[in-house]
């Protein structure tokens, strides 16, 4: 994982770290046709922002299907379920902003680190960091899952899971990408 750029080999996914306020976090999301599409989940208290560079993106907000194409922007207010895909024909490219960022660089961070060692997201890696992360699956509601992760979070770190793993902090820190996105237009 080189500094500001990680990479998801189970999802497909290239996260480009982009400059940001100090409360933010910014990303340029790059996915292929063939990614694997983010489970129906929410942020607690911050709000995630999509805009379109290139492609197309089917982004499903508390139900509801909203197609986005290049230059559309949309905003999900904190508490509301969301996913997303590629529904375009090539490269999906979007910024994602999370406001405030709050822990949402570990996520990133432990999610591409996990992926590329070759372990995924299970049950017992959720139930040690939902909480850090303060993102949740969209059901059963958030109060069910607090309480069955309090109980799974012990097993979990009997079995070796943490919130965050220190060898991926900061793997998103350095070299944090220029804001000028002509250059990455394909053309």
């Amino acid at each position: 994982m080189a500094g500001g750029v990680l990479t998801n080999p189970m999802t497909n996914e290239r996260f480009v770290r982009m400059p940001a306020p100090f409360d933010r976090l910014r990303i340029e999301v790059q996915a292929p046709l063939h990614m694997v599409r983010p489970p129906l989940h929410l942020h607690c208290h911050s709000a995630e922002s999509f805009q379109i560079i290139e492609g197309s993106a089917t982004v499903l907000v508390d139900g509801t299907e909203r197609v986005l194409r290049e230059g559309d922007v949309l905003e999900v207010v904190p508490g509301t379920p969301h996913s997303w895909w590629n529904s375009g024909y090539g490269l999906l490219r979007f910024l994602t902003e999370f406001r405030p960022a709050l822990r949402m660089q570990s996520f990133f961070e432990t999610l591409c680190g996990l992926a590329i060692e070759g372990r995924k997201l299970d049950v017992l890696q959720i139930a040690a960091s939902a909480a850090l992360w303060d993102s949740y699956l969209a059901g059963p509601p958030v109060m069910m899952q607090r309480a069955l992760f309090a109980l799974l979070r012990p097993v979990a770190r009997a079995r070796g899971y943490r919130a965050c793993y220190a060898r991926f902090d900061g793997t998103f820190d350095e070299g944090v990408a220029s804001s000028d996105h002509s250059q990455l237009k394909a053309g």
